[in-house]
């Protein structure tokens, strides 16, 4: 895998911004959302890979990758299944075993361990002691220890698991027995084992070949159903923004998942500051772009803005109760709201550069309402309590609308 300097991009990031044609030049589609940017026929080679999937028995990946708005899977899960049910269904795609580190997960899927503790790293705070893996964490436990992972997918079940390990770890095998392919190459530090069954499994049981490997350092697993389709798969960290992912080593594991289509859907983070400084944000967005023109020349983007938040702030002050010598004081702490402008001027600068790149972005934003819109969808209850996060229908609404967004492009590609 090629692996790209930092001299190189530099290179690659100046030709980037100085070398493209002029705002808009390609024309936006569909027109009628104002939404919406694509350049003229930038999904026609997608749409042609979705509709010829099932019959010849490929799968077409697609990654989307966040934050804690997409950690939870029900921003993604709209989209799945709108693919799947329309051009087969490749399998669950990625899974992340976020709750070996005590993390929440999807809700579709669940991860269990049997072993003395599992050691993480992750994006947000890389130690540098193990590489990052595509989930944007890594695992480790001690190199003697006798461990076992669960692996359950009742809502998909399925024949194949591509795990990932760093080279010199033990390779994992499984109960039900399955044929154990040892990946030989590896993209940045890590090796995609290919575990295979001769029937459909909702749930397997994980351990390690302790007579191979002198590490146990792993980064995750995909499922597959064995057939052709849509592959769609969920990355989120909590608390992440582009700077953590705008790295040449994580974009390097991205090409493990082979993504036809990436969509970032990020910048909630990256603006939750009262501080928030518009050319911060855009250094990181120029950087993951060029990263990935370089990496991923092949690989569609789709930029989708964050969704509005608030700031919160509690004020204290001290009330006076009761008469005379029964008299004493309350403390009373009030929560206020602040909306979040850096939002709109961040998505505002998202679907602007979205032109610059050549890439498709969604104003998600603005199609929530903004501002004035988010009011409904808190009186909805679709607005977790601190303003930031949705609710489980808020997320899946969301969803729907990014997934509506992409089928009508599709469709008019």
């Amino acid at each position: 895998m090629m692996r790209l300097s930092r001299l190189s991009g530099l290179l690659m990031l100046s030709l980037l911004l100085l070398g493209r044609e002029p705002l808009g030049a390609s024309g936006p589609v569909p027109d009628n959302d104002p939404n919406w940017y694509a350049p003229s026929g930038y999904f026609s080679s997608l749409m042609a890979r979705l509709k010829s999937a099932s019959k010849e028995g490929h799968t077409v990946s697609i990654v989307q990758l966040g934050d804690s708005h997409i950690q939870a899977g029900y921003t993604t899960a709209p989209l799945r299944r709108s693919l799947q049910s329309t051009y087969g269904n490749a399998g669950r795609g990625w899974i992340g075993w976020y709750s070996l580190y005590g993390s929440n997960a999807p809700k579709d899927y669940r991860v269990t361990s049997a072993s003395l503790g599992w050691q993480r790293e992750l994006i947000l705070r890389p130690e540098g002691t193990n590489p990052m893996g595509v989930g944007g964490y890594v695992l480790s436990t001690r190199p003697s220890s006798s461990f076992s992972i669960g692996v359950s997918s009742q809502m998909s079940p399925f024949r194949q698991m591509l795990l990932l390990r760093t080279a010199s770890s033990h390779p994992l095998g499984a109960f039900p027995m399955a044929q154990l392919a040892r990946g030989r190459f590896s993209t940045g530090a890590y090796v995609v084992d290919t575990l295979s069954w001769s029937t459909p499994f909702s749930e397997v049981t994980l351990s390690p070949i302790m007579d191979e490997g002198d590490e146990s350092v792993y980064a995750g697993c995909v499922l597959l159903s064995g057939k052709g389709g849509a592959l769609v798969h969920d990355i989120g960290i909590n608390g992440a923004a582009y700077r953590h992912y705008a790295l040449e080593e994580y974009v390097e594991q991205l090409a493990l998942l082979e993504p036809e289509l990436l969509i970032i859907s990020m910048g909630t983070n990256d603006c939750y500051s009262r501080g928030f400084q518009m050319e911060t944000f855009t250094e990181s967005l120029d950087t993951m772009m060029s990263l990935i023109k370089a990496i991923l020349p092949r690989t569609k983007v789709l930029l989708t803005t964050p969704p509005p938040s608030f700031f919160r702030q509690a004020s204290t002050h001290y009330v006076t109760t009761g008469k005379k010598r029964r008299k004493h004081r309350k403390k009373v702490t009030t929560i206020s709201y602040q909306f979040n402008e850096h939002a709109r001027r961040l998505s505002a600068e998202i679907m602007r550069r979205a032109r610059t790149y050549d890439v498709a972005a969604f104003d998600l934003f603005t199609a929530m309402g903004g501002e004035q819109g988010i009011s409904s969808w808190i009186a909805d209850g679709l607005m977790a309590g601190d303003r930031v996060h949705y609710s489980r229908d808020g997320y899946e609404r969301q969803g729907l609308l990014i997934t509506d967004a992409l089928q009508r492009a599709l469709s008019s590609r």
